[in-house]
């Protein structure tokens, strides 16, 4: 594939950062980072058992953009939905592919 199909929707992407607890201590929380046009493909799921349930984990394949900002830890919120970013990879044409997992249980 030589260029995005469609950037037809929209993406939040989240970068973790430490911020001050009531303990003196720190803690991670999720800040925005960039709201951006993507293309997200489904891309695979399995199902497996965890403490007695079934647990269901799907794969997903953001589409965006390059951007020379993004590192991880790296999340993405799409439909509602926060996603677990798995990998970044650069690809042709300035596109970058975000790697992704949903766990539906």
């Amino acid at each position: 594939m030589s260029a995005l199909r469609s950037l037809s929707e929209q993406v939040m992407l989240q970068t973790q950062i430490l911020t001050p607890d009531s303990s003196g201590g720190q803690m991670r929380v999720w800040q925005d980072m960039a709201l951006v046009w993507a293309e997200v493909r489904p891309a695979s799921a399995t199902e497996g058992t965890r403490l007695g349930g079934t647990t269901t984990r799907r794969f997903i394949k953001v589409f965006i953009r390059d951007r020379p900002d993004i590192v991880l830890p790296l999340r993405v919120i799409w439909d509602a939905k926060a996603l677990r970013v798995l990998a970044l990879r650069n690809r042709p044409m300035g596109r970058l592919e975000i790697e992704c997992e949903e766990i539906l249980q």
